[in-house]
């Protein structure tokens, strides 16, 4: 289970006008050959698991994720949507593909149709002080069969097994973080809601508090993570619907 952890001063719940500076201000930090694999790495193994024709991508921010899933040939369409006026205008200038759509929206605003094969969010769980209404627009939103998927920082990552061992407080990757999870707390957590934890992946392990592990090069530190999952710094976990593991 994940500790009940302090929520940082600084946190905002409403973090619309942090990400719409963000994304224009600070637009060229999005640009990083290192990031670019790890969303590669990440939507390649999620795709190893299931082959979803439509896809919806809640909190696209700037949109790398919805084109790198357009690519695969089985995927028809990619539906992403994000708070963040400006995060939907610089993804759709700056990742375009004919078989993404955006729009500004919030999760809780969308209607009950179309539902989608895959429901999925990369690094926004973390972020949500109402992660149960999240879960319940999930539900809503995946088809019977369908899949969610959610991709968010590992609160048992490395850095953070050290700082124990040692005496210190953990850490959130982000202060901007409302809560940070384990792969055991989500599975709870979404068992709560009617979903069902069918499988899950860790990937890279990158560290504060070991640096010689930096040294190595990125690559190898992604494998170390997708190898020693529990130990990695994200993981990415998939459910369906009660009803639909137990048919």
């Amino acid at each position: 289970m994940t500790a009940v952890h302090k929520r940082h001063p600084d946190f905002l719940s409403d973090q619309r006008q942090f990400f719409d500076q963000l994304i224009t201000d600070h637009w060229d930090s999005y640009a990083s050959d290192e990031w670019d694999m790890a969303r590669r790495f990440e939507v390649k193994k999620l795709f190893d698991r299931v082959q979803p024709g439509t896809v919806l991508d809640i909190g696209c921010g700037c949109g790398f994720h919805d084109v790198e899933m357009a690519q695969y040939d089985f995927v028809d369409r990619v539906d992403a949507i994000d708070y963040s006026d400006r995060s939907i205008e610089k993804a759709n200038e700056s990742f375009p593909h004919p078989k993404v759509r955006r729009w500004s929206a919030d999760f809780s605003d969308l209607p009950q149709h179309p539902r989608y094969d895959l429901v999925v969010s990369f690094q926004v769980f973390e972020h949500l002080d109402d992660p149960r209404a999240y879960l319940d627009a999930c539900r809503r939103l995946v088809s019977p069969s369908g899949t969610i998927a959610i991709c968010t920082p590992n609160w048992n990552r490395l850095d953070n097994r050290v700082r124990r061992w040692r005496g210190m407080e953990e850490t959130f990757v982000d202060p901007q973080h409302f809560n940070e999870y384990t792969p055991d707390s989500l599975k709870n957590l979404a068992a709560e809601h009617g979903l069902i934890q069918t499988t899950w992946f860790g990937y890279d392990i990158t560290s504060l508090m070991l640096p010689r592990i930096n040294r190595l090069s990125y690559n190898r530190r992604i494998m170390l993570g997708y190898r020693l999952p529990r130990l990695s710094r994200v993981f990415c976990s998939l459910f369906q619907l009660e009803a639909t593991v137990e048919q």
